[in-house]
C-alpha cells in the first residue's frame, strides 16, 4: 500500500471518463489498496476516493463505512470497495456541505438524494448490492460522479458554480 498524490481539479483525467473493470489484476488490487491508504493517510484524509483521483481511468471507488457495514462482502482493509459501481435507485433529498480531495479547501452546500441503492462488484469481483443512507449515500454519489467526470459543484446553480470554481482556481 502506498499514499499517492491526489489529482486536482483542472487535470483532464478527472473529466475523461473511465473504463469498466473486466477482470481483477494485481495492478488493480494494488490501486485499491493505494486508494484506501491515500483516502485515510494522504495529505488531506477523506471519507471516499475514486480511481480517477489517483490518475487511474478505472471504475473503482472506496469509502469509509459506518460500523454497521463492517464485515459485509464489500469491505476490504476496513473500507468499502466497489468496482464498476452504479446507483440503481435513489430517494429523498438533503442539503449538506460537501467538499472534495481534488478541490482542497473548497466546500459548498449540495442537494443530493438521502438514500441510494448501489450495485457493483467487490475486490474479488463478486456482485454486491448495498442499500445506504445518510453520509454513506452521499459519499457513494460523490465518488461515482467522479467516474463520469462530475464534481460536487456541478449540482449548484450557475452563479454559485462559478463562485466555487473561482475559489478552486485561487487555491
Amino acid at each position: 500500500m502506498a499514499i499517492r498524490e491526489v489529482v486536482h481539479h483542472g487535470d483532464p483525467i478527472l473529466t475523461a471518463g473511465v473504463r469498466v473493470v473486466e477482470e481483477m489484476t494485481d495492478e488493480i488490487r494494488e490501486l485499491i489498496d493505494d486508494l484506501i491508504d491515500t483516502m485515510r493517510r494522504g495529505e488531506t484524509p477523506g471519507v471516499g476516493l475514486a480511481a480517477p483521483q489517483l490518475g487511474a481511468p478505472l471504475a473503482v471507488v472506496v469509502a469509509e463505512p459506518p460500523p454497521e457495514y463492517e464485515g459485509t462482502e464489500a469491505v476490504h482493509n476496513g473500507a468499502i470497495v466497489l468496482v464498476n459501481p452504479e446507483i440503481v435507485y435513489s430517494s429523498g433529498h438533503e442539503v449538506i456541505e460537501e467538499g472534495c480531495l481534488s478541490c482542497p479547501g473548497v466546500t459548498a452546500d449540495v442537494e443530493r438524494p438521502s438514500s441510494v441503492i448501489v450495485k457493483g462488484l467487490d475486490r474479488d469481483m463478486n456482485e454486491v448490492k448495498l442499500e445506504v443512507e445518510g453520509a454513506l449515500a452521499r459519499i457513494f454519489q460523490h465518488e461515482i460522479d467522479h467516474l463520469y467526470g462530475k464534481f460536487f459543484f456541478d449540482y449548484l446553480n450557475p452563479i454559485k458554480r462559478q463562485l466555487v470554481k473561482a475559489r478552486i482556481r485561487r487555491t
